[in-house]
């Protein structure tokens, strides 16, 4: 006629509460190295987006249009913009399309000579230099941390760019 009580003992509790601490600590580094890869995906995303919407632009517009990285620096975002005067620099009543940011604290963004600096389209959707000279280049998308895989965005003189995916490293 007695109900039999149900629940834990202490120790029972603690044990379960000292058991799921390890497992959390065994955790908490791969869920850093999976927020940190995520980082770099969606950097890239980003910059690959803001390229193919500055090429659609300039063919639209029928005028070249930039995508300049914030003072020389791709990892602190960029601007795109219609080049009306073609001088490579925004200036007032030139149209600001877009500004973009890399999400994440430790991405980086770097470019080779070619790109380092800034992508112009031409009205016909061509990668080109200010001088005329074809564009092609690659930016390299990393984690400071250098544990996560690379993406590269490879520019080709056509215009078009690929993302590709490379072996974990520094920038």
């Amino acid at each position: 006629m007695f109900a039999r009580a149900r629940g834990f003992t202490l120790i029972e509790a603690m044990l379960a509460m000292a058991l799921l601490a390890v497992l959390a600590g065994l955790a908490a580094p791969a869920l850093t190295q999976l927020r940190h890869a995520q980082q770099v995906r969606v950097a890239s995303i980003d910059l690959a987006s803001a390229f193919v919407l500055a090429r659609e632009e300039a063919i639209t517009r029928r005028q070249a249009v930039l995508v300049v990285s914030q003072d020389g620096e791709w990892s602190k975002g960029w601007r795109i913009f219609v080049d009306l005067d073609a001088d490579g620099r925004h200036d007032d009543g030139e149209p600001l399309l877009y500004v973009g940011a890399a999400r994440g604290a430790g991405v980086r963004i770097g470019g080779n000579a070619p790109v380092s600096r800034y992508v112009r389209y031409t009205p016909s959707g061509e990668a080109r230099l200010l001088s005329g000279a074809f564009q092609a280049g690659t930016l390299t998308v990393c984690h400071e941390s250098g544990r996560q895989p690379l993406r590269r965005l490879v520019l080709s003189a056509s215009g078009r760019l690929r993302i590709a995916k490379g072996e974990a490293g520094t920038c």
